[in-house]
């Protein structure tokens, strides 16, 4: 993993395929284990927008293969 750019407002990095795969099976496996009424309080987001970064992550990731 490499930054790219940091702001205060975001920050762009690169990953490998590793990387980013790892980052998918992270954000699935929270999906499925957090119940739905802490996952908001346990990870700052809805499993809406959640489920919303996994589609376009994995997207990605589909396009590197």
């Amino acid at each position: 993993m490499e930054q790219k750019h940091v702001s205060k407002a975001k920050i762009a990095i690169t990953l490998s395929v590793e990387e980013l795969a790892f980052l998918c099976n992270a954000i699935n496996e929270t999906l499925e284990v957090v119940e739905d009424w802490e996952f908001q309080t346990r990870t700052g987001e809805s499993k809406t927008r959640a489920r919303e970064m996994l589609a376009a992550l994995t997207k990605s990731l589909d396009a590197m293969k």
